[in-house]
């Protein structure tokens, strides 16, 4: 899924300015059929919860094959944005699912560990869907990409349906969180859960403002090809992200998850606003693997954070709570970057990536989970 999803989405930007849009169209096209996943992702944690991870994963996937080859026939960019609010939906029903099914089948002992490995599949896609999806463009022309993309989400059925189903009777809710009653409950499982959400709401904003605008800068600033920009993105993030994970689950066990997120985030700020004042493509990687690094590794303790204060029986609803957090950021980022690169110039969106960041830190605080017994 990740291979498809990166072949076409790290590029897409450069596809829709192929077809004749502004930056600020760009950001309104990336913006208006990402709105479709956000809001979706409560409803879908809840059909996770309701119908079973595995069936609400392979229903996603089947809707993931159409639209790469509907891009294909566009001849505006205009035409793109319902075959990329059904894409984005796809992918609204995925990745609750994806999450929580790996929190039922683990230990709080181990789900730290457990997320930082599982981690690394997604990554792996990063690293070469983008490079890749560079190399066809240049070498065949855009359809190529988008017909190996659908290709790629048609051998996903297979291990799909060899997923595990989700367990048929949990543990009550008072042996997940160790509390004396409803309202405990309640007061354990809400406040955080609020938190993570206005924390990923700031993390999407912080990624999605600069994220969409940083294939444009290269091409924009340093005339390179969507070859080179596929590469970039590939060692940026792909690359990056699968050195990082296991270290991130390691280390994060070691000092403290939520000293480790806050110090993970608070360096960031710093990264952005050194990438305004870079004229060198090799430096300007250098701070991306460093954005990307410190970023990723805050994920495998942010999701065993997030399940462990999640009574097992709302994980999927947890889930998609938290990631409407961060896709509404990645939704509404895009427009606040293509109108600041549009008024304020093509510097400004990193600046406001510093700012979003800095945002994250008064309220990491705040997610601290319920005490969770040591059997689960």
């Amino acid at each position: 899924m990740s291979l498809g999803m990166n072949l076409t989405d790290s590029l897409r930007v450069l596809f829709i300015q192929s077809l004749g849009a502004t930056v600020f169209q760009i950001s309104m096209v990336v913006s208006i059929t990402g709105m479709a996943g956000t809001l979706l992702r409560v409803p879908s944690g809840i059909f996770s919860d309701r119908y079973g991870r595995r069936e609400i994963i392979v229903a996603s996937i089947l809707m993931s094959v159409s639209p790469p080859l509907l891009y294909t026939l566009s001849r505006g960019w205009e035409q793109l944005i319902p075959w990329g609010i059904v894409y984005s939906t796809a992918f609204a029903f995925y990745m609750p699912s994806r999450m929580a099914i790996v929190a039922d089948f683990t230990t709080v002992e181990n789900r730290t560990k457990v997320y930082s490995m599982m981690g690394i599949a997604w990554p792996l896609g990063g690293m070469i869907g983008p490079t890749v999806g560079g190399f066809l463009q240049s070498t065949h022309g855009w359809n190529v990409v988008f017909y190996v993309a659908s290709v790629l989400f048609v051998v996903c059925l297979v291990p799909s349906l060899l997923l595990p189903k989700m367990p048929k009777h949990r543990l009550e809710d008072s042996k997940e969180l160790h509390v004396g009653s409803d309202s405990n409950l309640s007061l354990a499982f809400i406040r955080p859960l609020l938190a993570f959400i206005i924390l990923n709401l700031f993390l999407g904003l912080g990624i999605g403002t600069s994220n969409n605008i940083t294939p444009l800068y290269l091409t924009e600033r340093f005339n390179v090809s969507t070859a080179d920009v596929g590469l970039f993105i590939s060692v940026g993030f792909g690359l990056t992200t699968i050195l990082c994970q296991i270290p991130g689950g390691i280390l994060a066990e070691r000092f403290g998850r939520k000293r480790f997120i806050a110090v993970c985030l608070a360096l960031e700020p710093f990264l952005f606003i050194f990438w305004t004042f870079v004229d060198n493509p090799l430096v300007l990687l250098l701070i991306q693997m460093g954005v990307n690094a410190l970023w990723s590794m805050t994920w495998p303790s942010m999701m065993s954070l997030l399940m462990d204060c999640a009574p097992g029986s709302k994980r999927g609803v947890t889930s998609g709570f938290t990631q409407m957090g961060v896709m509404l950021g990645f939704t509404v980022g895009p427009t606040v970057g293509g109108y600041l690169w549009e008024t304020m110039g093509m510097a400004s969106p990193y600046f406001a990536s510093a700012l979003f960041f800095a945002l994250c830190l008064p309220i990491i605080p705040f997610i601290a989970r319920g005490r969770v017994l040591p059997s689960r």
